[in-house]
């Protein structure tokens, strides 16, 4: 333990004797010195107590917030300085603030939070991302809150809130490439085209949302954000996607003409004549869709019943987004070219799938792909589910 300051004499260039003192900062550095202006001891003394009542022994050194201070409000929509330059720049979505802002308060601020921001080194980092591997996280989601962390920080050297990057000093982890094990075709047609009915319980409405996501590729909000009045003959026209956030743009904020199988186009239509030009995957009359978790539970419900168990299910990644690495597996092992797989599914790097996709299916019996040399984009020929 020591005091609140030390006191020490100096000789001034005028050859006078000042007193001088050094005064510490709660995590014990000694910051200073500087000047009481006394004399002697005594009156330094009694003017750095008087300085330490006031708050003020700590001249001229504005308070280094801690990182929960400086976190507080540095992904709120509204509030953040961040997010307000960041817009001028870039189309961000409040999706993007509010899923940091939980990262951050469930992850960060818990272990970071009564720090010093300057004292937040590469090293008490990499610490911190060796203890989450400790505890089962993987590289990819420890390399998310990386990723944020990262952001908060070069922000405050940007701000001179501190001096230097911590980053400079700590990599991300290696990237673990995981095969997809995807829904195979035999799998696919016990959900789709034999006894549907059993499968999904009867649920029309979830059953073709999960048909239309496989043979497209669309996104869950994008399936939900289709509207009666964007279904035509041989067509979709996909121009939003429907969340938490309401009615929005897409992920990559381009819309796209998608095709469709008359088949697929029958099976809308069906939802359609109950829904009109609304939301066609709704319980309201079109008014609202249903929410991503009635899509993402009857997908989960209707592999357990075609055999697949939750633990299976979980290993192999299989929900409502996989039917995207389905969609464009299949696509390429029909030969569709891969720009025209991109134009499909609309991813919007343009990196090779091929090296994505690690188990390729093929189709078998009667349900064999079309081998058209159409300029439009070929998809796989099933049978439709049909109330009865």
């Amino acid at each position: 333990m020591h005091n609140d300051f030390t006191l020490f004499p100096r000789v001034v260039p005028s050859g006078k004797t000042v007193v001088y003192y050094y005064a510490y900062d709660d995590e014990g550095r000694r910051l200073g010195p500087w000047t009481t202006g006394q004399v002697n001891k005594t009156a330094a003394r009694n003017y750095c107590n008087l300085l330490n009542r006031k708050g003020k022994l700590l001249q001229g050194l504005s308070e280094m917030p801690t990182f929960g201070e400086f976190a507080a409000v540095f992904w709120d929509w509204v509030k953040s300085p961040y997010l307000k330059e960041r817009r001028k720049r870039r189309d961000l979505t409040q999706s993007y603030a509010d899923k940091n802002k939980r990262a951050t308060e469930q992850t960060l601020v818990p272990r970071f939070g009564k720090m010093k921001l300057d004292r937040i080194t590469g090293e008490l980092i990499d610490q911190w991302m060796d203890s989450l591997i400790a505890e089962g996280y993987s590289n990819a989601t420890i390399n998310s809150y990386y990723n944020i962390l990262q952001t908060m920080l070069r922000w405050a050297v940007k701000k001179r809130v501190i001096e230097r990057d911590p980053f400079l000093d700590v990599d991300k982890l290696l990237k673990k490439k995981k095969a997809k094990k995807i829904i195979t075709p035999d799998e696919f047609k016990s959900l789709f085209v034999e006894d549907w009915k059993t499968v999904w319980d009867n649920d029309y409405l979830c059953c073709t949302a999960n048909k239309l996501a496989a043979l497209t590729g669309m996104r869950c909000g994008e399936v939900l954000g289709l509207r009666g009045e964007y279904v035509f003959d041989d067509h979709i026209y996909l121009a939003g996607q429907y969340d938490a956030y309401g009615y929005r743009e897409t992920k990559t904020k381009i819309k796209h003409h998608i095709p469709l199988t008359g088949e697929m186009v029958a099976d809308l239509r069906k939802l359609i004549q109950v829904n009109g030009d609304g939301y066609i995957f709704s319980l309201d009359g079109g008014e609202k869709p249903v929410n991503r978790w009635y899509v993402y539970y009857g997908l989960n419900k209707a592999l357990n019943n075609i055999g697949i168990d939750n633990e299976a299910i979980k290993e192999r990644g299989l929900n409502v987004h996989a039917w995207r690495h389905f969609c464009n597996t299949v696509l390429q092992k029909a030969g569709v070219p891969i720009k025209k797989v991109q134009a499909v599914t609309r991813f919007r790097r343009k990196y090779n799938l091929w090296a994505i996709f690690a188990f390729f299916i093929t189709a078998s019996n009667s349900h064999s792909f079309q081998n058209s040399k159409s300029d439009r984009c070929i998809l796989p020929k099933y049978g439709s589910p049909v109330r009865k």
